[in-house]
């Protein structure tokens, strides 16, 4: 964050002495995330490199409007996204950069914006494997992806991600309904570094949000039912009761502000 910058009053900061994500996350949920295997060494970066200047000097570099898109802040546009979007996937990485990419989702706005440079992104218990929290031991760094129905848009967020529990002097601070306060255990402040908006163009090609399709799938599935999970044997299916994430204080807002050109 800009050291230079004042917090407005009533927000929630990160602890000025503690750099270390893990040290703040208090005392964890009591399942314990499985313990990671030393696993295979880094690749090799080399080959990645040698793509990425041959793609260089064959296309160029990114042209003004496109560098112009990344922002070290979350302006108008991308608060407003990131207040109505009920979807994002967290990808997050350990020291040897093995990824996780994992969807949370609630009702909209379940994401708190706090500031333009903080974010709040609040855990249910999910299915305890606590796999983003086991990379965030290891590095900060998270990149955020934003989806919202219908938009063939998409809000990007990149920076580092601090956990904390309810019994962290912050928590109080944070903007929780009083049903968010009780069931929830953890969550994670991120630090923006980079936001921007992508272009839809992905989402057009893949014919995303065409309701067509999607009630064809919803009426037919292209799919069967997942497959249950087998331990020792034997077939386990567990239903568990929904658990979202609830907006707390006013509704949103039915206008917003609109895309930046670019």
């Amino acid at each position: 964050m800009n050291p230079h910058e004042t917090a407005p009053t009533g927000s929630v900061r990160a602890a000025p002495t503690d750099p270390a994500p893990a040290a703040s996350a208090g005392p964890a949920p009591t399942d314990s995330a499985p313990t990671a295997s030393a696993g295979p060494a880094p690749t090799d970066p080399a080959p990645a490199a040698s793509v990425r200047a041959a793609l260089v000097e064959r296309w160029g570099e990114p042209l003004p409007r496109v560098r112009a898109k990344l922002s070290p802040v979350l302006h108008p546009w991308l608060r407003r996204f990131v207040e109505l979007s009920p979807y994002v996937v967290v990808a997050s990485a350990d020291g040897n950069g093995r990824c996780v990419a994992s969807p949370r989702g609630g009702a909209p706005g379940f994401v708190r914006v706090l500031d333009e440079r903080t974010l709040f992104l609040p855990e249910e218990s999910g299915n305890r494997l606590l796999q983003t929290l086991g990379n965030l031991e290891r590095s900060p760094g998270v990149g955020l992806l934003f989806l919202l129905p219908g938009m063939p848009e998409t809000a990007r967020v990149n920076g580092r991600a601090e956990p904390l529990t309810r019994d962290d002097p912050r928590w109080a601070a944070l903007p929780l309904d009083a049903a968010e306060r009780e069931r929830l255990l953890w969550g994670s402040l991120v630090h923006v570094e980079e936001a921007y908006y992508h272009c839809g163009r992905a989402a057009r090609f893949a014919e995303l949000w065409d309701t067509a399709r999607i009630n064809r799938n919803q009426t037919d599935p292209p799919l069967p039912k997942r497959p249950a999970p087998v331990i020792e044997g034997e077939k386990h299916v567990r239903h568990g009761r929904p658990v979202h994430g609830v907006r707390g204080g006013e509704p949103v807002p039915e206008t917003g502000a609109v895309r930046p050109a670019g």
